[in-house]
C-alpha cells in the first residue's frame, strides 16, 4: 500500500462523503486505503460509513479526543508507506495523491508534501508559512518587503506573499492536506504525531519536528484540492478559534524558542499591529490578545 488516507470525522457525515467520493474518483496513479476515525459523533450511526463505501476502513473512537489523536488512532490501523491527512471538508480536484505521493518517492530528503489548496470559488488559500520569526517580523515593521521583488516577497515571507502557482520549500503547511512518510513520523518523539493540542497549531508543530529532524517540506502546485474552510462561521465562534490558535502557538513557541525570544517575537508583532492600517476593531482585538500573551496571561 503506498498511501493510507487518514479522514477524521465529527458530526460532518455529509461532508465526509463527498470527501471519500472524491479520493475515490480521480485517485489512479497509486495503491491506496481510506481510514475514517469517527470522534464519537452524534449526528448520525458512523456504521453507515460502511455501508455507503464497503472498501473503506471506520475506526470508532470512544471519545472525541481531537484532531491529532484522531489522526493517530487511524495511522495506527494504517498499512501504508505513506500518510496523508485530508480534512473531512476537502475534496479532491484532480489526482492529487499520485502527485504529492511521486514528490515524496522522487526526493530522498523530502518527508512532507502538500496541495494547492483552493475555496470553492476557486480562490487560493494561503496555506504555506514560515515559522515564526522576529527578523520577518522586523522585515515587515520596516516596510522591506517594499524593496523586494513579487518572487523575492512570495520566496521570503511566503503566506499571502506566495503566488502559490509554482513548486515551495515552506517552512510548515496546514494539516488539511498532509502528505507525510512513514519513516518521518515513525522518528518523531514517541513514534507518533505530537497530540497534546485537541485542535490548532498541531500542524506547526508537526511541520517544526519534520525540519528538526533534517527533512525538507514542499509545496506541490499541481496537486489541486477543494477546502470549504467555512466563512459562515458565526464572530463569537471565530474569536474562540482564534484564542485556541493563539494560545497553543504560545505553548510551541515558549516549547520550541524558549521564554525570553518569544516575548521579544510578541512586542515585534504588536509593534506591526500598531502600525497596520485598516480595520481598527481588529487590530485593537490582536493588540489586546498579544498583550495577554506577553503578560502571561490566559486568552
Amino acid at each position: 500500500m503506498q498511501v493510507s488516507v487518514i479522514i477524521i470525522n465529527y458530526n460532518t457525515f455529509q461532508l465526509t462523503c463527498e470527501a471519500v467520493e472524491s479520493i475515490i474518483k480521480h485517485t489512479h496513479g497509486v495503491s491506496y486505503e481510506i481510514i475514517v476515525v469517527d470522534n464519537a459523533s452524534t449526528e448520525c450511526d458512523p456504521g453507515l460509513f460502511a455501508e455507503r463505501f464497503p472498501s473503506i476502513k471506520l475506526v470508532r473512537n470512544p471519545d472525541n479526543s481531537g484532531f491529532a489523536k484522531g489522526n493517530n488512532l487511524g495511522i495506527q490501523h494504517s498499512t501504508g508507506e505513506t500518510i496523508l491527512l485530508f480534512n473531512s471538508d476537502a475534496a479532491c480536484l484532480n489526482d492529487a495523491l499520485t502527485l504529492t505521493y511521486q514528490e515524496l518517492k522522487a526526493e530522498a530528503n523530502l518527508g512532507l508534501t502538500t496541495a494547492r489548496l483552493e475555496y470553492p470559488d476557486g480562490r487560493i488559500q494561503h496555506s504555506c508559512g514560515r515559522f515564526p520569526s522576529i527578523n520577518l517580523q522586523l522585515v515587515e515593521l520596516l516596510r522591506l518587503q517594499k524593496l523586494m521583488s513579487a518572487e523575492q516577497r512570495g520566496t521570503i515571507l511566503q503566506g499571502a506573499f506566495f503566488t502559490y502557482d509554482k513548486p515551495l520549500y515552506p517552512d510548515w503547511v496546514w494539516g488539511t492536506y498532509f502528505h507525510i512518510k512513514r519513516e518521518v513520523i515513525e522518528k518523531m518523539p514517541g513514534g507518533h504525531l505530537a497530540d497534546d493540542f485537541f485542535m490548532y497549531a498541531e500542524d506547526l508543530q508537526w511541520s517544526y519536528t519534520v525540519r528538526k529532524l533534517g527533512y525538507t517540506i514542499k509545496y506541490v502546485p499541481e496537486a489541486h484540492v477543494m477546502h470549504h474552510f467555512s466563512q459562515s462561521t458565526k464572530k463569537e465562534k471565530r474569536l474562540n478559534q482564534g484564542n485556541m490558535i493563539l494560545q497553543n502557538e504560545d505553548i510551541f513557541l515558549n516549547r520550541e524558542y524558549g521564554w525570553a525570544t518569544t516575548k521579544a517575537y510578541y512586542l515585534t508583532k504588536m509593534a506591526n499591529f500598531l502600525l497596520m492600517r485598516g480595520n481598527p476593531e481588529h487590530r485593537q482585538q490582536m493588540l489586546q490578545q498579544y498583550g495577554k500573551l506577553l503578560r502571561g496571561k490566559p486568552l
